[in-house]
């Protein structure tokens, strides 16, 4: 089968899966794959997001070798992302195909998106098509014997979970995207207990969207109205930096009741910045403590990184134990 590779979670995989693609997330293959220093290599502006700039070197890498089949689906959530699609597009052509995405989820956009859905779900069957013949071409020259496709060992969806059941009073994370759940076990490992995640590669967030268009046979018109409207609806990621994103990150907050919240932003990320400073003023409006980190792709926990996050939360048990303290009383 062939792979189609996606960059981000703005993708309703049941999409690709529907006309013959298998799905697989580009960020699992960031760690798998050291992509080498070869003279064509893609180049990327040293200021652009960790996050966009390892996955342009592992998308550049893996379509320079994949079977012409495989291809790679980048929704422009960002600025970033956008000119990462641009740049892969024109050295791939044929191969890559940029999503647009809306930064709003009115009745307009989604009206967009349904119509950019449809012109995707058109380029995977074309993509098939054409490659029908050739494909049994090769077959006829190995023998009429199926060739055996080399067995990939990344990821279909993001490889990010709770470690533990997330629980009420604990930390809340906000973050850009996560490559794994390292971040959540750092806390774990520090004494604390999650109260959940917000991310792009969040269980919530993967789970959801992995599950649109699925069940839907190819045969079938699919409602692309419906699904746009529930891809917009469940992505309500930075990118939205309106008044529908701060609902949903303060929804988010009053539904898990943490303690105190911990955003992890990805550097040189804009709509990170801008979601740092929704979160900041939210927590500041709840009396929560806030803490701001700045993390890479894939997530390390480097030892500055570890002695901030442990200070942080040495610091909340303190003020929990002077708080539990009985008064002296005085005869």
């Amino acid at each position: 089968m062939a792979n189609a590779y996606y960059t981000c979670n703005l993708v309703p995989l049941g999409l690709l899966a529907r006309n013959g693609y298998s799905p697989r997330w580009l960020g699992g293959a960031v760690e798998q794959v050291q992509a080498p220093q070869r003279r064509e290599a893609l180049s990327v502006h040293p200021m652009t997001c960790p996050f966009v700039t390892r996955l342009i070197g592992a998308g550049d890498l893996l379509l320079s070798e994949a079977p012409p089949e495989d291809c790679l689906v980048v929704p422009g959530g960002c600025d970033a992302m956008r000119r990462a699609g641009d740049l892969l597009s024109a050295t791939y052509p044929n191969q890559v195909f940029v999503l647009p995405m809306p930064r709003a989820s009115d009745r307009l956009a989604m009206e967009r998106m349904a119509g950019d859905l449809a012109q995707l779900e058109e380029w995977l069957v074309g993509r098939l098509g054409g490659l029908a013949e050739a494909q049994e071409v090769d077959h006829q020259q190995a023998g009429g014997e199926s060739v055996p496709q080399p067995q990939l060992p990344w990821m279909q969806s993001p490889a990010v979970d709770y470690p533990s059941p997330p629980r009420k009073g604990g930390v809340f994370v906000v973050a850009g995207p996560l490559s794994d759940d390292s971040l959540l076990r750092l806390v774990e490992d520090l004494g604390a207990t999650v109260a959940g995640v917000e991310s792009c590669t969040s269980p919530e967030r993967w789970r959801s969207l992995a599950e649109l268009g699925a069940g839907t046979a190819a045969e079938t018109e699919l409602d692309f109205a419906g699904l746009a409207e529930q891809l917009l609806t469940i992505a309500m990621c930075p990118r939205c930096s309106t008044a529908p994103r701060r609902d949903h990150l303060a929804f988010r907050l009053d539904e898990a009741e943490p303690s105190s919240i911990i955003y992890a932003r990805q550097s040189f990320c804009d709509p990170g910045s801008y979601d740092a400073l929704t979160v900041a003023e939210l927590a500041e409006q709840r009396g929560l403590p806030f803490l701001e980190i700045e993390v890479g792709f894939p997530f390390e926990s480097s030892g500055p990184l570890r002695t901030r996050v442990e200070a942080f939360l040495e610091a909340q048990l303190l003020d929990d134990d002077l708080l539990d303290d009985d008064p002296v009383e005085e005869d």
